[in-house]
């Protein structure tokens, strides 16, 4: 989703696009009173630009999905929402057009705003804006001047024409001229465009049907907004939506809701429910709680101060600090969204000078690696509800001689399930994991690749390069060249390695390198398209084999472990939680084991051994089924403990699930 904010004017003087209404909008519906209170409100803004008061009028947001339409033909804007008031400034523009005696002011109105000097004779093309079909034959009769049968005149695109025409009637060609370049030209729009090929739950039907179905609720940032308004006078309530949520609206589009819910987390430091609609009532009552006793002022103000680096955090605006912007980008492509709240705090503390510039590099550099060493071994548990609690011991950090040390230390006394994971823990898994896949789009592999070039290089490749893409170095479908050169164990060696870190690379390639032999894939690595985390541990072999993978492996693995995702020395070897064991007799396994039917469970000392659970009370190991307590015993004489015979093992906490020890599982 890209939001930017523009003037209305603009961008219906656009000429590389033409505005489609879908079939599933709902019918030009506006009223001449909802018209009049339009054209008031033109008036009242162009009154004041006329008297040298600079002033603009905030018109919502436009919503929309592009299509393209092929050459020499303008894209289509999909209008999800914005339907009815781009329909009611393009009569009021007609209804300006002819009746202004201007005859040249006319041509420009009619060139500029109503239709398409770049597209061919196409109708469709030719007017700016294309109606659902019930309203398109009045609305395109109005846009060309041509006659108007009867049977359309009834029609609500006809009966606003016609009001915009009666007002606009008695006004001086002078008073009409400066209702469009003082008044409507100050007009201002957040233009949101959905991605739904890219990003599949921006659905635009399904957002349109949410955001107009019958009895669809408030939000919470609506219920919000009312209850501060709600008591207030008028001119109150104008000052305070003009002065304050006017400003959140501009700087937040389409995210308030959520918003209102970080802030509350940030002001409580404890964690509430991700606002849906489901649950936006049960929010709205503990906001109610929250803020009972404080006046409206000192929470518009704190609203607003809070939305600059919660904002920040978003992606929406940057501090021009590149070190803190790059970060927040790198955090935002990894998914930090439950940790906004704590993270604006973090910027906050900067814009009150609590922390200093490298200071809050500090924090989100370390807190960077937190994530991602917890994303390596496929970690979120229970970060959801831990981040407002941080938040509470942002203090220790204004004063601490070794930020990163402090921050480290908060993160590592936490439950089991939060820990950070050492360099033991993530050297074993990064040895032998699918780092190809790792992740549900590949961005960690990505960012992770594109880190390792920053170390080595200072330079970081461009996110957005369409030509930057992972590259298995030997391919993922062996041709008989490869074959040949990886022997007799090839199949064994492609199905170990070949989704192997040492194996996945990062290249600048407008072309599918495939099963290329290495010697011709050594070229491309040697060009322009090859970073020196491709030519590093490559270059310098004649063959790419299991030897040469797992060399480049451990090549890569220092430059993580000892650079990228480094921690304090004291944390690379430590447990990194605290230990907060439970008493056997109060755990029952089968209770938690019956809830993980069909899950597969990690051996805490060594995660790379995995256990499917069939049923309350037996896993699957090895092809054998097994009671945790004895699985557990073997498995610890395995790794060479001694273990006396008459020993036995709590299964349950020698085991985890999604991070957490099945001790621990709450579910």
């Amino acid at each position: 989703m890209k939001a930017s904010p523009m003037y209305l004017l603009d961008s219906l003087s656009n000429n590389d696009v033409t505005f489609f209404i879908p079939p599933y909008q709902r019918n030009y519906e506006w009223s001449p009173d909802n018209c009049k209170v339009l054209l008031a409100d033109v008036e009242k803004v162009a009154d004041s630009n006329l008297e040298n008061v600079r002033t603009e009028h905030f018109f919502g947001s436009i919503v929309y999905v592009v299509e393209d339409s092929g050459f020499g033909i303008p894209d289509k804007f999909v209008l999800t929402d914005g339907q009815q008031r781009i329909t009611t400034t393009m009569l009021l523009l007609m209804a300006l057009r002819d009746s202004i005696q201007d005859e040249k002011y006319q041509a420009e109105i009619q060139r500029r705003y109503l239709q398409n000097d770049r597209a061919d004779a196409d109708v469709e093309y030719k007017i700016k804006l294309k109606q659902v079909e019930t309203d398109w034959e009045a609305y395109k009769r109005l846009v060309l001047r041509t006659e108007i049968d009867a049977s359309y005149k009834n029609s609500a695109v006809h009966q606003n024409y016609q009001f915009f025409r009666k007002a606009l009637e008695p006004m001086s060609d002078d008073r009409k001229k400066n209702l469009l370049v003082k008044g409507l030209s100050k007009f201002s729009i957040i233009s949101i465009q959905l991605e739904p090929e890219r990003n599949p739950w921006e659905n635009p039907q399904e957002i349109f049907e949410s955001m107009n179905s019958l009895g669809k609720p408030l939000s919470l940032a609506d219920l919000v907004r009312n209850y501060l308004l709600m008591g207030k006078s008028s001119q109150q309530q104008t000052d305070l939506y003009n002065g304050y949520w006017l400003s959140l609206e501009k700087r937040l589009p389409g995210q308030l809701s959520e918003f209102i819910r970080d802030w509350m987390q940030a002001d409580q430091h404890r964690s509430f429910k991700v606002a849906r609609e489901s649950n936006y009532k049960e929010l709205y009552g503990s906001f109610k709680e929250i803020v009972r006793g404080r006046s409206v002022e000192t929470l518009f103000e704190s609203f607003v101060r809070y939305s600059h680096p919660y904002a920040i955090i978003c992606g929406l605006e940057q501090t021009g600090i590149h070190r803190i912007d790059q970060t927040i980008e790198d955090l935002n492509v990894i998914g930090v969204n439950p940790a906004y709240s704590y993270l604006s705090e973090v910027l906050a503390a900067r814009e009150d000078k609590l922390l200093s510039d490298d200071n809050v590099v500090s924090v989100l550099t370390g807190f960077r690696t937190y994530i991602l060493r917890r994303r390596v071994l496929g970690m979120t548990q229970a970060e959801n509800k831990f981040y407002p609690v941080l938040g509470s011991r942002l203090g220790e950090l204004y004063d601490s001689e070794d930020i990163s040390d402090t921050l480290f230390s908060q993160l590592s006394s936490q439950e089991y399930a939060l820990r950070v994971p050492n360099d033991d823990e993530m050297g074993a898994r990064l040895r032998s994991m699918n780092f190809y896949n790792l992740g549900r789009s590949r961005n960690y592999p990505r960012l992770l690749l594109s880190l390792a070039e920053e170390s080595l290089t200072k330079s970081r490749p461009q996110w957005d390069d369409t030509h930057l893409q992972l590259e298995h170095i030997m391919p993922q479908k062996l041709s008989p060249d490869w074959v040949r050169v990886l022997g007799d164990d090839a199949e064994e060696v492609h199905q170990e390695l070949v989704n192997n870190i040492g194996n996945i690379t990062l290249i600048r390639h407008n072309q599918e390198l495939g099963n290329k032999g290495f010697a011709e894939k050594k070229k491309t690595y040697q060009g322009k398209s090859g970073l020196q985390v491709t030519q590093n541990h490559v270059l310098d072999r004649d063959v790419w084999d299991g030897a040469a993978i797992k060399r480049r492996r451990d090549y890569l693995l220092h430059i993580l472990l000892q650079h990228i995702l480094e921690v304090p020395a004291r944390f690379k070897r430590a447990s990194n939680w605290s230990q907060n064991e439970r008493a056997s007799a109060q755990f029952d396994s089968r209770e938690t084991l019956n809830q993980l039917i069909g899950e597969t469970i990690e051996f805490i000392s060594n995660p790379m051994l995995t256990a499917h659970v069939v049923s309350d009370s037996k896993v699957l190991f090895e092809g054998a089924e097994w009671s945790l307590g004895p699985l557990t015993k073997v498995l610890k004489e395995r790794s060479g403990a001694k273990i006396s015979q008459s020993s036995s093992f709590h299964g349950a906490s020698n085991w985890s699930w999604d991070g957490t020890r099945l001790v621990d599982l709450d579910i």
